[in-house]
């Protein structure tokens, strides 16, 4: 049998296309170097193809094999998960929004339906992350960066564009979201080596330095959130030799800006009178304001003597009426559900990004490990800062989650996120670089 002739009928029993590129990119490599050595030996071209093609045992069995490997693995488990979030999500923020008094913004229908249309919107982002080829995004990693660079741009020398309150939520989940262009890019540019890390940096203390310029600060947990996932992405990068050269140079160049730009940052936004130094102190509770987040702080406080077990207290009287079902939904479910369902529902998040994550650090795809883990990292930071936040530790005056919170720009940053890990961990045996191996080639039993 000819070359060309076994690569149709092995391609022939692989059903998906993306796999069966990879896979017949794999065996045609494999065929063409046996066939060099049979040539090397003495052989004829001829004769040489014949038998490296015969050692490559039966096509259809080779190929059935390769399909069942390298197959999409729908991720139930996670996709379950986020539906039966959303589910809970609608639910409670329709009972907590139909307790409020009827004064209130939109009456529960209409409510209900601006909550549905939300999540419907995120849900067709998440499938279509899921199904889609995140490989392809590495290829417009400078183009990504160049847009959230715009959008950073937009609301610096057009302060009028959005209003004050829109420009900070924007901010908030630009930032929140930058954590993906920044693998991209260590991705699309690791042969640079310590080159890409400092470019890197730079590119960073432009994007937040535009950002900072018009929030006043008010985006700090997320740009934490990215100091933290850049030096893990990096020190991915250089403990697993993504990145050519010494790991410690690469270690320096990764480490060293940070601490410079920290101690800046802290010059300039931890002295007294600064908006994030009394920000700061009131999460610490070290002072308090009849208004603002000190008296947030109280009033959670002061509801949290109320949680019980399984819930029966009322909705909150002491915070905006507009939170309850968004930035203190999570606050709302321990007063009105319970503690039970509280824990629950933060046990659910918890195991979604954690589990997002193992899967993103067992990729032997590199891109797919760097953006599962920016992806995955966002997750569970924003978790962190959406359960301090509901127990009035926050720096910030908004916090959310995927599945949950109300809000058109939040669930879209979200679902972004959610949507790149299923398509990540569905395509787990699919999609995978031609740099970290060749194809798994059945044993057949054929010599």
């Amino acid at each position: 049998m000819e070359e060309k002739e076994y690569l149709q009928t092995l391609g022939e029993q692989i059903l998906n296309p993306h796999a069966r590129t990879h896979v017949l990119e794999e065996i045609q490599e494999h065929i063409d170097e046996q066939m060099q050595d049979y040539i090397d030996t003495g052989m004829s071209p001829d004769a040489a193809e014949k038998e490296a093609v015969r050692q490559m045992g039966d096509p259809v069995a080779a190929g059935t094999e390769l399909n069942r490997i390298h197959r999409p693995r729908f991720p139930g488990v996670l996709f379950g998960i986020a539906v039966a979030l959303t589910l809970s999500g609608i639910f409670m923020q329709y009972i907590l929004y139909g307790s409020e008094p009827l004064n209130t913004t939109y009456s529960n229908t209409v409510f209900m339906q601006h909550a549905v249309f939300y999540q419907v919107i995120g849900f067709g982002i998440i499938l279509f992350g899921m199904f889609s080829n995140y490989m392809c995004l590495s290829k417009y990693s400078w183009f990504l960066y160049g847009l959230f660079l715009g959008f950073a741009l937009l609301a610096c020398f057009f302060p009028g564009t959005f209003s004050f309150w829109q420009t900070r939520t924007f901010s908030y989940y630009l930032c929140l979201l930058y954590p993906l262009p920044y693998a991209l890019l260590l991705y699309s540019n690791r042969k640079k080596g310590w080159k890409i890390i400092i470019w890197l940096h730079v590119l960073s203390l432009l994007f937040f330095g535009a950002i900072l310029s018009h929030t006043n600060g008010f985006v700090w947990p997320p740009v934490l959130a990215f100091v933290f996932l850049s030096v893990l992405l990096s020190g991915i990068c250089i403990q697993k030799r993504i990145l050519p050269g010494s790991k410690k140079v690469l270690w320096c160049w990764t480490l060293l800006p940070h601490i410079g730009i920290a101690a800046l940052a802290g010059s300039l936004f931890l002295r007294p009178q600064t908006y994030l130094y009394d920000r700061l102190l009131t999460a610490l509770g070290l002072q308090h304001t009849d208004d603002g987040p000190g008296f947030t702080r109280l009033a959670l406080q002061y509801e949290q003597t109320r949680f019980s077990l399984f819930g029966g207290s009322s909705v909150s009287d002491r915070l905006p009426r507009e939170e309850l079902y968004s930035t203190y939904l999570l606050h709302s479910i321990f007063l009105w559900f319970g503690i039970a369902a509280g824990i629950l529902i933060i046990a659910a998040l918890a195991f979604f990004a954690l589990y997002s994550m193992h899967c993103a650090l067992r990729q032997s795809n590199r891109l797919a490990m760097l953006l599962g883990t920016a992806a995955s990292g966002v997750l569970l930071l924003e978790l962190f800062n959406y359960v301090l936040t509901n127990f009035g530790i926050n720096l910030f005056y908004t916090a959310s989650v995927p599945f949950l919170s109300y809000g058109l720009t939040g669930t879209v940053a979200n679902s972004i996120l959610v949507g790149i890990l299923l398509g990540i961990i569905r395509n787990r045996n699919v999609l995978y670089e031609k740099e970290s191996g060749p194809a798994v080639i059945p044993d057949t039993g054929t010599v």
